[in-house]
């Protein structure tokens, strides 16, 4: 777990420097400052008063954000995730020392910050002077009148935040829009949504207020997952709703997206997004009325029992379908185009094209403005053909479930979307309808897509390595490569004990070739040290390998385990091996053969190896 020092705005530290393994200063002001971070609000006294702890608020929210987006949790190369979770101790300077320095704000903030990150927070406050606030941080552009505005909406310029807008007006609400801007093309994508509904919508001016907050001179971050961003939102939104008197704050995304259940083995806790989980939601407003004294403030996600295709209809239905087109979901910011803004095949695009697909709005979402349509296009190998097997798969499971018992058994991950406030049985019912119509969009998307295309289908003149023609082979049932290394591990793991019963295995390869033998007589032949793999400078390959049809191919590995100095080396070779085979889009199977148990807690050993794509036997 990487531990790390991060200092706010010239606070120095005095402990020791060894207590952590990086140290990073975040300054907001000053010929050397490395943060920008501006406020472009409307012409009113919003930011003219804001109580100091409420200034506060930003600065730690933009801290965190720096400091998330700055340090790595790991990368693809960390195949383990073990440095997934990073532990941050903050020392930062406040206005309102006294508010921030108690026991009760403080296990607020971190008890918040720690479930929607998955890291590990601890603050350390000094008081911070007056003459240090910036006099860029609020800019005024706006100079509507804001004395009708009733809500302040989280606007990330997606089809979710534009869908609670619209539902906002549907109300007879006014709504202020609140963005964070962290790139150029994150800015005109915003702008132009904006601009767009005030040209539509003529009843409404939708004033707009938006943080700047990004690293001076264009410095890269070095961790994309952005787990902090919702509280960056959420804090700027409480200093809108402060300013204005607001006592309602909108923070939405379609519920399968906050719940946002496991579609795979491989994703687990916060390697899932939960921006804006129920529970986030919740620890958000917890803290948001002690920050702004007032218990009666809201915050709420009203889109949390509706599903995708039911945004895409809650836009259409304002009478202005047309703003889907404006609306941009992908998850990727750079190497898109004006003309093609969505990737295709992150899973955000995944689930806007079955959306508008299902509910009927093609006209509004065209295939031509992604990069990828993965209802024509052949999908490669790789995570052009993950995420939507996954997303596929995961509906068939839902499919299978018959009651909100069973989904909950299934996925006991819900027992932490049941809100604490509110009749929990009813929420229940609401999640498990939520999923059941999530499950029949998909499934009815793939169904009429195969109807569709039957004549090709019948004909066989449909790529296997289409969506279609992968759901028509069957492969989404059941995953051919999945099934394969558990059936050969088990092979394995019943007929090489015996083998070496009267002459003990004297190397590595010695053991391949015993399993060659049980191979050929039991399974479908494999290839033999192929293929071969770039890496770097020099080439690899695995012992033996098996390809599937419209799936991806399983390679196989054999480490001979002599002792215990060896274990370290050969957690390292897999570490490594893993790395390659994932980039060529391959599962993999370690065979370990441990004649004298150097591992000691097998079920345990596997945990820490077996992961998506990645199956290991230990044999004796």
């Amino acid at each position: 777990m990487t531990r790390i020092l991060v200092l706010g705005d010239e606070v120095k530290w005095s402990g020791t420097e060894n207590e952590f393994d990086r140290q990073l200063e975040i300054k907001t002001d000053g010929n050397d400052k490395n943060l920008f971070l501006q406020i472009d609000a409307f012409q009113t006294p919003l930011y003219s008063d804001l109580p100091p702890r409420v200034i506060d608020l930003i600065y730690i929210a933009a801290y965190v954000y720096s400091a998330d987006t700055k340090i790595s949790r790991g990368g693809q190369k960390d195949v383990f995730e073990t440095n997934w979770t990073r532990t941050f101790h903050f020392k930062i300077p406040v206005f309102d020392i006294e508010f921030w320095g108690t026991i009760e704000s403080n296990r607020m903030l971190c008890d918040a910050l720690e479930f929607v990150s998955g890291d590990v927070y601890t603050f350390e406050f000094v008081r911070r002077a007056a003459r240090e606030v910036q006099p860029s941080l609020f800019s005024y552009s706006d100079p509507n009148d804001s004395n009708s505005i009733d809500v302040a909406i989280c606007f990330s310029g997606g089809a979710d935040s534009l869908a609670a807008t619209l539902l906002a007006l549907r109300e007879e609400r006014r709504p202020v829009l609140v963005s964070h801007r962290s790139a150029p093309v994150v800015n005109k994508r915003q702008k132009n949504l904006v601009g767009e509904l005030r040209k539509r919508v003529s009843d409404w001016h939708f004033p707009h207020s938006s943080m700047w907050i990004h690293r001076k001179g264009g410095e890269r971050g070095e961790e994309n997952t952005q787990r902090t961003r919702s509280f960056l939102y959420a804090a700027l939104a409480a200093a809108t709703a402060s300013g204005l008197g607001l006592d309602e704050i909108w923070l939405c995304d379609n519920g399968v997206v906050s719940i946002n259940l496991p579609q795979s083995g491989q994703n687990w806790g916060t390697l899932l997004s939960r921006s804006t989980h129920p529970r986030t939601i919740e620890l958000y407003q917890t803290l948001l009325r002690r920050v702004l004294d007032s218990q009666s403030l809201k915050l709420l996600n009203r889109l949390v029992f509706t599903t995708k295709p039911e945004v895409m209809m809650l836009i259409a239905d304002s009478g202005h379908p047309e703003l889907i087109q404006e609306a941009v979901s992908c998850a990727h910011v750079e190497g898109l185009t004006k003309l093609q803004p969505h990737c295709g095949v992150c899973s955000q695009c995944i689930d806007r094209r079955f959306a508008t697909t299902g509910s009927g709005l093609t006209n509004y979402d065209l295939p031509n403005r992604y990069a990828k349509d993965i209802f024509s296009d052949e999908l490669g190998k790789g995570i052009d053909r993950t995420h939507v097997e996954n997303y596929v798969r995961f509906a068939k499971r839902l499919e299978e479930v018959n009651s909100t018992d069973s989904l909950f058994v299934e996925f006991p991950e819900l027992f932490d979307a049941l809100p604490s406030t509110l009749n929990q049985s009813q929420a229940a019912e609401k999640i498990s309808d939520l999923f059941e119509r999530h499950q029949i969009n998909v499934n009815g998307v793939l169904e009429k897509l195969i109807v569709k295309e039957s004549t090709k289908i019948r004909r066989g003149a449909f790529s296997p390595d289409t969506l279609v023609g992968m759901v028509a082979s069957g492969v989404m049932n059941d995953d051919p490569c999945a099934k394969f290394a558990i059936r050969l591990g088990t092979l394995i793991g019943n007929g090489l004990p015996p083998a070496f019963q009267t002459v003990k295995a004297t190397n590595e390869r010695h053991v391949q070739d015993i399993c060659q033998g049980l191979f050929v007589t039991a399974l479908d032949s494999l290839s033999r040290e192929t293929p071969q793999l770039p890496f770097g400078s020099v080439s690899t390959k695995p012992d033996f390998s098996k390809p599937f049809n419209g799936s991806k191919p399983l390679f196989i590995e054999f480490k001979f385990l002599r002792n215990r100095t060896g274990l370290n080396k050969m957690v390292t070779e897999i570490t490594s091996r893993i790395t390659i085979y994932r980039d060529q889009g391959a599962a993999v199977l370690f065979v370990v053969y441990d004649p004298s148990r150097v591992i000691v807690d097998d079920a345990d050993f596997m945990a820490s190896i077996v992961r998506n794509d990645v199956y290991l036997k230990i044999a004796r």
